[in-house]
This record gives C-alpha cells, sequence and structure tokens, in this order.
C-alpha cells in the first residue's frame, strides 16, 4: 500500500512539474494531512508517511500578515492622533526646568531685556524641538509678573539647553515691584511658569501642549556675603569735609537673577552712625556669580564724640584685620545714570546690605622697629622686673590711606619674643612722642622708664638674653605687641587702638669679652693682713646703644700671662652707657702664689704694666637677671705701675774711718725712705747689696720696725754696711774709690751707689698686708770716710 502511494504521488508531482504549478488541489489537501501525522517515517519498525505542522503553513502567515495589516491600520492612527498627544503631554508635565542665570538689561517701567541661560532635564528618550508660539506668563504668589518669548529648544536624550536673548514684558507694575523687593532679601523664591508649547518628535508635530513648570530659584537674601576686596582713603575731602574713600567690592549674588544698576547711591552706616556716602557707576550685579562694585565717595568729618569713638573702632579694627560691620542703605539707583526706574529704585531703597569691613590682606601697619637706644636697671629688690627705658626709638608707619594723619601720643603694648619665646612684656601708659612723619612713613617716640615683667616661664630665657646682649657683638631678637594713637585725620581726632606689630630688632651688644678694659689712676689705699687695698678706674667701652646698671658686681682678676689669680676686682655700682665707661673700682690684690705676690707689688713700685684677665661668674652679683651674663664674661686689661714713679730712697750718709774699713769692715749708714702710696708702710728689715761700679760695695742686713706713714718719707735707724773682707777689697779702696772721690777721706762726698734690696714690708701699717719688695735702684748717698783711728 505504501508503494502504491508513493507511485500514485510520483506520477502527480511529475504531472504538476509539467505545469510549473507547486501542487494540485488534491496534493495539498493530503500534505495537510501529512503535517499532522506525528509519527515520522518510520515507526515501530516500518516506514511511516512524514507530516507538516500549522505554522509551516502558507496558509498559517497569511492570515497573520492580513490580521497585522488590519490591527496597524487601527493602531497607528491611534497612537499618532491620541496616543502620543497625551505622552508628550505627560512627559512636558514630568519634565524639569531650570535657570542658572537670568539677567536683567535696560530696565524700563514696562519691562526689560533678558538673557536666559538653563536647561530642560527629563525630557523623554526621542529627541524633540520644543516651539514657544506663545510668550511665557511668569507668577508669583499667585499674581502675573510679566511675560517673555523664547526661541526653540532641542531635547536630545532627555536634556535640552536654554541659552537665550530675550524681552520681558511686565504685566501687573505692582505685583513686580513687591517682587524685585522680596528678591533682594528672601533666600529663595518659586516662580510659576505657564504657556502654550508645540512638539516636534518622531516625526510628528503636536500642538497645544501645555507648559506649567514651578522653577525654583534662589533669591539674593540681601547679598549676605559682600566681600571687601580693597578700602581705600585716595586723600582729603575740600573744605574740611572728611576724607575721600574708595572700596572695591564683590557682590555675591547667590540669585541666577543679575540686573543692570547703572549710578548706585549708597549711605553707610557703622552702627547708627552715618560714616559717609559712595556712589558706583555703570554698576551691575550677574546671576549667580560675584560681582565686582567699585564705589567711591566720602567719609564725613566727625564732630560728635560719641561718632568719633565708632569712627576710632571701625578705622582701628581695619588696620588691626578685624572684621567691623557696617551696613549700606540705597539712596538712588539710575540704571542710565540720568532716570530712575520706579520698582528698581523701591526695591534697592529699602535694602540695607551688610557689609563686613575688613582688609584682605595683612596690613603690617607698624613695621621696622629699631631701638636705637635701650636701659635696663636692674634692682634685687624687684627680680625680673627691670626698668626699662629708652630715648629712641623708630617705627616705619605705612597706612594705607593718603590722608593726612598727625599723632598726639603713642602707646605700645610690647613684648620680646627670643628664640621663639615670648619672654618679657614692655607696657608703657604712654610712649614720649618725640616727632612723626607719617605721610614719610617714620614715628619717632620715646620709652619712659617702665618694668619689664619677665614671665614667669621666661626666666632662663630672659637670663640668656641679657648674657648674649653683654657678650655678643650683636643680638637679634622680635619685638611684637599692639600700638595705638591718638591721631588727628580729615574725619576727626581718632583713637587707634590694638594695631599688632611685629619686627625683628638687631641690637649691638656690649661684647664685652672683645674689649681691652683699660686701667688708670691706681692708688693702693690701704692692707689688711688679708689684701691690699687698691682703688683705680678702669674704662668699660660700650659700643652698643644698649645701658646697664646693675649694682656691686665682684669679678675675679688673673695675671694674663701666668693665668695665676691675684686678687678680686670689686666695682661698687655698675653703670654702663654707651660710649667709653670710666668706672671707680676696688681691686682686692692678695696672691696665693707668694712669688707672684712679691713680683707684682715689687714691679709695680718701678711703673711696669700688667695684662690681666677678668673674669666673671655667677657668684660675681646678687642680681639673679645678671648671674648668666656675668659667668660668661672674660675680659682683658691692662693695669699700670706707679705713676710717676718715685725712688724709695731719696738720700743717705755713710759714715766710716780707718779702723772700721781695715778692722770691722763696716760703715754705718742712715737713708731717707719715701712711701709712695696712699696708705703707711711698715718696714720689717731689709737686705740690701751695695753697688759701686759693678763692684760690691757691701751688704745691709738689718731687722727693725719703721712706718713710714702715707705719701711721706722717714729716717731709717742706724744700719751696718758691711763691706767685703779681704787684701782686695782694702786695694780696691785705695786704688779706685778714694781716688775717684778724694773729698769723702776730707769731709765727704756724694757718691752714687747701685742698691738692690729686699725689703720685708706690710703695706697698711703695722698689722697690714706682709710682702718682700725686691728693689732696685742707684742713689746718690753722702759718704764720709775718717782717716782718723
Amino acid at each position: 500500500m505504501s508503494t502504491t502511494s508513493n507511485e500514485r504521488l510520483t506520477e502527480k508531482q511529475a504531472k504538476k512539474s509539467d505545469e510549473n504549478l507547486p501542487y494540485s488541489p488534491e496534493e495539498v489537501e493530503y500534505q495537510d494531512e501529512k503535517d499532522l501525522d506525528p509519527f515520522g517515517e518510520e515507526e515501530y519498525g516500518h516506514h511511516v508517511e512524514k507530516r507538516v505542522r500549522f505554522y509551516q503553513t502558507r496558509r498559517f502567515w497569511i492570515r497573520c500578515i492580513a490580521i497585522l495589516i488590519v490591527v496597524l491600520a487601527i493602531l497607528i492612527p491611534l497612537i499618532i492622533f491620541v496616543i502620543l498627544p497625551k505622552l508628550v503631554q505627560t512627559i512636558v508635565n514630568h519634565s524639569t526646568m531650570s535657570l542658572s542665570q537670568l539677567n536683567m538689561t535696560e530696565p524700563t517701567e514696562t519691562g526689560m531685556k533678558v538673557s536666559l541661560i538653563g536647561g530642560i532635564d527629563n525630557a523623554g528618550i526621542f529627541p524633540a524641538t520644543i516651539d514657544f508660539p506663545e510668550p511665557i506668563v511668569v507668577s508669583w504668589n499667585g499674581k502675573q509678573l510679566g511675560q517673555m518669548t523664547m526661541s526653540s529648544v532641542n531635547a536630545k536624550g532627555g536634556k535640552a539647553e536654554i541659552v537665550d536673548a530675550t524681552a520681558f514684558s511686565i504685566i501687573d507694575k505692582e505685583a513686580f515691584a513687591t517682587f524685585a523687593k522680596d528678591m533682594l532679601t528672601i533666600k529663595d523664591f518659586t516662580w510659576s511658569l505657564s504657556s502654550t508649547v508645540v512638539v516636534h518628535a518622531v516625526g510628528q508635530t503636536i500642538k497645544d501642549v501645555k507648559l506649567n513648570k514651578e522653577l525654583k530659584m534662589l533669591g539674593m537674601n540681601g547679598f549676605d556675603n559682600v566681600a571687601i576686596d580693597s578700602f581705600t582713603m585716595p586723600g582729603d575731602a575740600p573744605d574740611n569735609k572728611g576724607a575721600y574713600v574708595r572700596l572695591v567690592t564683590s557682590m555675591n549674588n547667590a540669585s541666577p537673577i543679575g540686573m543692570t544698576l547703572g549710578t548706585l547711591v549708597l549711605d553707610m552706616f557703622y552702627e547708627g552712625t552715618l560714616l559717609g556716602q559712595v556712589k558706583a557707576t555703570n554698576a551691575a550685579l550677574v546671576g549667580a556669580s560675584s560681582s565686582p562694585l567699585i564705589l567711591e565717595g566720602t567719609l564725613f568729618r566727625q564732630t560728635n564724640q560719641a561718632d568719633l569713638d565708632k569712627v576710632s573702632t571701625l578705622m582701628s579694627n581695619f588696620l588691626a584685620g578685624k572684621v567691623t560691620m557696617t551696613s549700606a542703605k540705597g539712596v538712588s539707583v539710575k540704571p542710565d545714570g540720568v532716570n530712575d526706574i520706579s520698582w528698581l529704585s523701591n526695591s534697592l531703597l529699602s535694602l540695607t546690605m551688610k557689609v563686613p569691613l575688613v582688609s584682605p590682606t595683612a596690613l603690617n601697619v607698624i613695621r621696622d622697629i629699631q631701638i636705637h637706644d635701650m636701659g635696663m636697671n636692674f634692682n634685687p629688690a624687684t627680680p625680673y622686673a627691670p626698668i626699662a627705658s629708652s630715648n629712641l626709638v623708630t617705627a616705619g608707619f605705612k597706612l594705607p590711606f593718603n590722608i593726612t594723619v598727625g599723632m598726639l601720643n603713642v602707646s605700645n603694648v610690647m613684648s620680646i619674643v627670643y628664640k621663639d619665646k615670648v619672654i618679657t612684656d614692655i607696657s608703657a601708659a604712654v610712649w614720649n612722642q618725640a616727632q612723626s612723619d607719617v605721610p614719610g612713613g617714620k614715628i619717632v617716640f620715646s620709652l619712659p622708664p617702665t618694668p619689664l615683667v619677665v614671665k614667669e616661664d621666661a626666666k632662663e630665657a630672659f637670663n640668656d638674653f641679657v648674657a648674649d646682649l653683654t657678650v655678643n657683638p650683636e643680638q637679634v631678637f622680635i619685638v611684637q605687641g599692639f600700638a595705638s594713637a591718638v591721631s588727628t585725620t580729615p574725619v576727626g581726632t581718632v583713637a587707634l587702638e590694638g594695631i599688632p606689630f611685629k619686627s625683628e630688632v638687631t641690637m649691638k651688644g656690649l661684647d664685652f669679652n672683645s674689649i681691652n678694659a683699660a686701667v688708670t689712676n691706681v692708688v693702693v689705699i690701704g692692707g689688711t693682713s688679708d689684701h691690699i687695698i687698691m682703688n683705680q678706674t678702669v674704662n668699660l667701652p660700650n659700643p652698643s646703644s644698649l645701658s646697664v646698671s646693675g649694682g656691686s658686681v665682684t669679678l675675679t682678676v688673673f695675671d694674663k700671662e701666668t693665668d695665676q689669680f691675684l686678687g678680686e676686682l670689686v666695682i661698687p655700682e655698675l653703670k654702663i652707657v654707651p660710649g667709653d665707661n670710666p668706672t671707680a673700682t676696688q681691686f682686692l690684690f692678695h696672691p696665693t702664689n707668694e712669688t707672684l705676690r712679691d713680683q707684682f707689688l715689687s714691679e709695680y713700685l718701678t711703673g711696669a704694666s700688667f695684662p690681666l684677665k677678668v673674669v666673671g661668674s655667677k657668684e660675681s652679683t646678687p642680681l639673679v637677671e645678671l648671674q648668666t651674663a656675668m659667668s660668661r664674661v672674660t675680659l682683658a686689661s691692662t693695669a699700670p705701675g706707679l705713676t710717676p714713679v718715685q725712688l724709695l730712697v731719696t738720700s743717705g750718709t755713710a759714715e766710716s774711718n780707718v779702723n772700721t774699713l781695715l778692722g770691722s769692715r763696716q760703715t754705718t749708714t742712715v737713708v731717707n725712705m719715701i712711701n709712695p702710696l696712699a696708705t703707711d708702710l711698715f718696714i720689717g728689715g731689709q737686705d740690701t747689696e751695695v753697688w759701686w761700679k759693678s763692684n760690691f760695695f757691701g751688704m745691709i742686713n738689718a731687722e727693725y720696725s719703721q712706718i713710714v706713714p702715707a705719701k711721706s718719707s722717714a729716717m731709717t735707724p742706724t744700719l751696718v754696711l758691711q763691706h767685703p773682707s779681704g787684701f782686695e777689697f782694702g786695694m780696691f779702696l785705695m786704688s779706685q774709690f778714694i781716688p775717684t772721690y778724694p773729698l769723702s777721706a776730707l769731709g765727704g762726698a756724694m757718691v752714687p751707689f747701685d742698691l738692690v734690696a729686699l725689703m720685708k714690708v706690710r703695706v697698711g701699717g703695722v698689722n697690714g698686708y706682709p710682702a718682700t719688695i725686691n728693689y732696685k735702684q742707684r742713689q746718690e748717698i753722702l759718704t764720709k770716710m775718717s782717716l782718723s783711728f
């Protein structure tokens, strides 16, 4: 059966092929039945005929296409004429509009020109063009303010940019004036925008689309962020009317709405005092931007003391870099410089702006301070509170005002900063003003005696500060503080207070360790069993402008060559001023080395000079502020000997005869001793060699007690000159001495002898300071040699 069917099909297909027909009607019917066969060609082990599914048939797709054409014919008009307008309206309703700038120019009573910058968001996924065939009406608080036309806007990707220049016509002048007034002061506001627009999208034009938007924008909020870029006074106003003033301000306009102001006049106030009036020309506020506003005018002269006090505070704060809140109130505004616009004038004239007056940069009014001289008087009764004074202090003074200023008096609260630490304050109620050249930028004044109060935690630092000024050639430190001055100005006599200053000061130091303290007028005035007392004048040259007064000071004196101790130098009253300082001192001489002691005193009597080293220590002064300074002092000095040099032996007689010459060989002698010191000199004996023309003539070895009064003379007791024994001395007398001085045997002759003496003395009297004087001199002595026995 299967074979028969296949044969029949083959015949029919061949016939059909001849007729170029796909299937005969019978074949189609048969084929459809075959398509319904769910089994394959082989089932259960034998061949089965395959059937075609319904969606694979031509008939099915013809029916689908027919149905689709019918549906589209109904749906497309429905989308275009019903759904699309509603969809567009929905998109317009849900879109958002914003303005980043809306600047008003050329204002009139009925309108103005406006320039717009803004955008539209959520404008749908399809590119579209929005036309505004009708003006957009702007309403606020339920009242129509005005209307404006807009150019077409192109949207793409759901966004559109608005950049346009158009005209704004005022509908309700009273409502617009109220809005303009409030807009200047409120933080934000909302406009209602309404119009009918045309949208071109997806190849279609949708008309009569309603535009109703709430546009929330920032107000100008009273210009709460006004900034002063500069504040100057270019000069004095004529006729004693005050001072010219010029302010450059930045009007920070948070609102997107800007406007042309033209000529703007403002009154300036501070705490109710009318300061003056200023005017700006070609003034404009740019929306959502900071706009420069240059104001020029006059600060009025004040005569009322209460007003002067406020002006004083204002100027002082400005110079000190402090913020002073002033206010500006509108007087007039004329966009074209001539005519008022009522709605603009009323809004601005009702506005009072807060203007924080402060310099944008630190002014550094007082600079380059120089302390030309400075005195510090230390007192043990008031430690760390020395009295400071200065005859001449100068300071650079630079006001940011080009007005006439005169200083009546100056006062300061000054601190000294040393090595980054505030060590002391100087507070003077009034600094004595000498002269000022404010236009030339210089103030000259003096500091009356004022306590220099050292801070509790800075005492060690202050000690170092004083020490460095004492031993260094120069010292750098900082002075800082606040200055005040009563000044005459074109706006009245004002008190400028609390003006900060900070300046580096370089002062010459005492440089003690580099000076040579010359000693003059040395006078030995006394002696005790412990020391010799010498008065002298020590010059302490001071190359600096620093003066120091510090009571009693005791320094240790060393011999510079041997570095051995000699004694103490006492300065009863230390007072150092610039220049030479011849200072009365006392030297307590008591070396620990007896050889050095005797050598020093012996050479002193011969007028020799002595190089010395004078050293300080913390024990040198009872003043705690000066102890560190004294511990660092090492002075060089040179002390002179006795001036003029005087002979200790001024005259004498020597008597002998043949018996003594040939027998005991002794000559009795008496000499006149001179005491050049200003204190008694006790002589306890002497060992003296007597020489004549390099020939040893004899020796005096004597112990005795003798007081030679101060600055006086005395004859010694009779002393025995023991001549040398032996034949040689006899031959010397007979062959050389007597032939040279024959008169010595005939009544006496003045014979020059060389004396080399070691005298045991006490300087200051019997109980004075003991020493041995090694002394040499040549002296003519009356010599008598009797030839009788």
